[in-house]
């Protein structure tokens, strides 16, 4: 599962560049150029994804990016591994002790892990998404920013 959202970008009537995710229903940023806006959305994205987490909330499935003005939009790397980890864990309904269990560590190992505030380390993140029945795969792609420019 890739997690990458839409976003879309409009301007406002005092020429600034508005930055929304509609699949979140709420929030969003902007930048006196497009850039600038694009360049904000991530960090936005991932404060929407971090909350919507701690609210122990579902997060919305990515839409489609067939609109005008439409980008795609990924989360820093940290808080999409986090993502990926709590989606798991809230489809299949594991408790954070059974989940735990799963790994052979102790519910707080599982509460950092899944505090989209905490460091953690991929090796941990891994471990989890494999008895999970899931894996973690890395690309990079250019900045959203770069790709706007070209």
């Amino acid at each position: 599962m890739r997690i990458q959202y839409p976003a879309t970008v409009s301007c406002d009537e005092d020429g600034r560049y508005l930055v929304k995710f509609y699949d979140f229903g709420w929030g969003c940023t902007d930048g006196e150029t497009i850039e600038e806006a694009l360049g904000e959305a991530a960090d936005c994205l991932d404060e929407l994804i971090a909350t919507t987490i701690e609210n122990d909330e579902v997060l919305p499935v990515p839409g489609d990016m067939l609109a005008v003005n439409t980008f795609p939009v990924s989360p820093s790397a940290l808080i999409a591994a986090k993502a990926a980890i709590y989606n798991e864990h809230k489809a299949k309904r594991h408790k954070k002790t059974e989940l735990a269990a799963l790994v052979g560590k102790n519910e707080k190992f599982i509460r950092t892990l899944l505090d989209p505030n905490a460091g953690s380390k991929i090796q941990s993140i891994e471990e989890v998404l494999h008895a999970l029945g899931k894996r973690l795969v890395i690309s990079v792609e250019d900045d959203i920013v770069t790709r706007h420019r070209v």
